[in-house]
């Protein structure tokens, strides 16, 4: 089965452990969306919420632990994938990843997140690899957040021709303009349709942009929401990545080359 039809939730989660609340929230969600859709994103750290740097020992868990087990569950009674941000802990430490649960329940990839901004560099361990998920004739790149900001990584995603580029984000109303134009540039290097899943609300003094958005590979927006927590469901056309990649032949004429550089210092 394709993924055909993709549902964002634009979420508010409580801060502190998943099992708060938070969790049966994500489980219903699942529940409520999946059962009209092939997949069912969440934003960054969706879990636990962002502002828990100083509770990670009680908050990451390992990769197959009590949350995956639960969202693996209502994966499978909603029969649809499942993409959430979530703390993860190994015995080298703690990680901000993105966690693929297919339908049967089961985790399929992980991602931990390369590019980390501010305080998350105190306290979270880099990722060194991306991810592409190939989903029948579906190819999905996944980010978190901060990664939107490196063009090498759309580069990257460009080389191997992904069709869809999901950022899971937790996404603050000060770098509001960076979010509304950095998406749709990705789209455009992409040739491919750029789908921003972000945290609604606030937590403390850190309040959330929300915006959640889809846009189409020519960079103009498909679906959008506000602030406030909801939901996106929106069905993949693949003819608009066709009539845009005729219109702007960019993978074709892509050379595969590393410049070198040469500098010139002036007076």
């Amino acid at each position: 089965m394709s993924l055909d039809t993709i549902t964002l939730v634009q979420f508010d989660p409580t801060p502190g452990p998943a099992e708060d609340g938070t969790l049966e929230r994500v489980c219903n969600r699942v529940h409520e969306s999946g059962l009209d859709s092939d997949l069912v994103v969440f934003p960054e750290l969706a879990t636990t919420g962002y502002s828990i740097f100083d509770r990670l020992e009680s908050c990451a868990e390992p990769v197959s632990g009590p949350t995956t087990r639960a969202v693996g569950d209502a994966a499978i009674e909603a029969n649809t994938h499942v993409l959430l941000g979530m703390p993860l802990r190994d015995k080298s430490g703690f990680y901000n990843s993105a966690v693929w649960i297919d339908r049967l329940g089961e985790v399929r990839a992980r991602y931990d997140k390369c590019q980390l901004w501010g305080d998350e560099r105190e306290v979270f361990i880099p990722g060194e690899d991306l991810l592409i998920v190939d989903c029948k004739d579906r190819t999905v790149g996944v980010q978190i957040c901060y990664d939107l900001n490196f063009p090498e990584q759309s580069v990257a995603f460009a080389r191997v021709g992904v069709d869809l580029l999901v950022n899971i984000s937790a996404w603050s109303v000060p770098m509001s303009g960076d979010w509304d134009r950095l998406l749709p540039a990705r789209a455009i290097e992409n040739g491919a349709f750029v789908l921003g899943c972000n945290h609604a609300g606030s937590e403390g003094e850190l309040e959330f942009y929300g915006h959640t958005t889809v846009y189409n590979p020519d960079g103009s927006v498909a679906q959008q929401l506000g602030d406030e927590p909801r939901t996106i469901t929106w069905q993949v056309d693949k003819s608009q990545l066709t009539r845009e990649r005729e219109r702007n032949p960019m993978r074709k004429d892509r050379r595969e080359h590393r410049p070198g550089i040469e500098r010139v210092r002036l007076n």
